[in-house]
C-alpha cells in the first residue's frame, strides 16, 4: 500500500467532510488540493465522487429519522418537491458529462478561482440575518411550494461548478423563498442525496467499463477516504446548523475571497510553468 497516497487522500477527505457542509465549496477545495498534492487530472473526478459519497452517508445518518418519517408518513408533496428540486442538477450533470465539459470544468484552476469569488459575494449579499419575527413567519418544509423547490434546485445545479458552494447556494435560495432556517439546511441536504447518488452512477459506469485498471490498493485507498469524509462530514453538519441559526454564514465570505486570490495565483503560476 502507498502510505503517501493514503495520507494525501486522508487530507482530501478531511477537507471534503468540512467543506461539503460549510459554505466554502468542497469540489473547489478538492480541485485545488488535488493540484497541490500532485494527483493526475484524470483521477480527480472519480476521487471527488468517492469522497462526496462519504459525506452522502453522513447526510443519510444525520437525517435518518427525517427520511424515515417522510417514507412512513408518505409525505408525497415533500417527496415530489425533492424530485422536482433534483431535476435541474440532474440535467446539468448529464449535459456536462455528455458534452465533455467535465474535463475542463473539473480540471482547470480558473474555474474554482471564479467560483470562490462568486460564493463570497453570494454569502455577503444573500445570507443576511433574519429577525425573530421573520423567522417565525417563515414556511416549514412540509408546506414548500413546488415552484420554490424548483428554484432551490436551480441553485443546486449552478453549484455543480467547482468553487460555488452547494450548501451556500441552496440555503441562500431557501432563505430567499422564505423557508425556516433549519428547513433550508434540511431541504438542501435532502436534495444532495439524489444529486450525489446520480453523480456516483455516472462515474461508476465509466470506472467499471475498464475493471482491469482497478487494483485492491485503489479500493483500500478509496474506502479510507470514504470513511474519513463520512465521519468528519457528520460533525461538520452539526456545526453548520449551529452557525446557520446564529446567522453567521456570511463570515465565510472573507475566507473565500482569500481562497479565490490564492487559486487564481496557482492558475497563473501553472500557465507560466508550462
Amino acid at each position: 500500500m502507498d502510505w503517501l497516497e493514503l495520507f494525501k487522500v486522508g487530507i482530501l477527505a478531511v477537507f471534503q467532510g468540512v467543506a461539503e457542509f460549510l459554505p466554502i465549496s468542497s469540489s473547489g477545495h478538492l480541485q485545488v488540493l488535488q493540484f497541490l498534492l500532485g494527483f493526475a487530472p484524470e483521477s480527480n473526478i472519480f476521487l471527488s465522487v468517492v469522497l462526496h459519497a462519504g459525506t452522502l452517508l453522513a447526510i443519510v445518518v444525520f437525517y435518518f429519522l427525517t427520511l424515515w418519517e417522510i417514507l412512513v408518513k408518505r409525505q408525497f408533496k415533500l417527496i415530489l418537491a425533492i424530485i422536482i428540486g433534483t431535476i435541474p442538477a440532474g440535467l446539468a450533470g448529464v449535459g456536462i458529462k455528455l458534452s465533455g465539459l467535465d474535463d475542463i470544468i473539473f480540471t482547470s484552476l480558473l474555474v474554482p478561482a471564479i467560483g470562490f469569488l462568486f460564493t463570497a459575494f453570494l454569502l455577503l449579499y444573500a445570507l443576511k440575518g433574519r429577525t425573530e419575527e421573520e423567522e417565525n413567519s417563515a414556511l416549514p418544509l412540509a408546506e414548500i411550494p413546488l415552484t420554490k423547490a424548483l428554484l432551490i434546485g436551480i441553485a443546486q445545479a449552478v453549484a455543480i461548478t467547482p468553487g460555488i458552494s452547494r450548501s451556500g447556494s441552496t440555503i441562500a435560495a431557501g432563505l430567499k423563498v422564505n423557508l425556516k432556517k433549519a428547513d433550508c439546511a434540511r431541504f438542501s441536504f435532502l436534495l444532495a442525496i439524489p444529486a450525489i447518488g446520480g453523480a456516483m452512477v455516472l462515474e461508476l459506469k465509466d470506472l467499471f467499463s475498464a475493471p482491469g485498471d482497478i487494483t485492491s490498493g485503489d479500493i483500500m485507498v478509496w474506502l479510507f477516504g470514504f470513511i474519513i469524509a463520512a465521519v468528519v462530514g457528520y460533525f461538520s453538519l452539526k456545526l453548520l446548523l449551529g452557525i446557520l441559526q446564529k446567522g453567521k454564514l456570511q463570515y465565510f465570505a472573507w475566507y473565500l475571497l482569500g481562497a479565490s486570490i490564492f487559486t487564481f495565483g496557482l492558475w497563473v503560476g501553472s500557465l507560466v510553468c508550462r
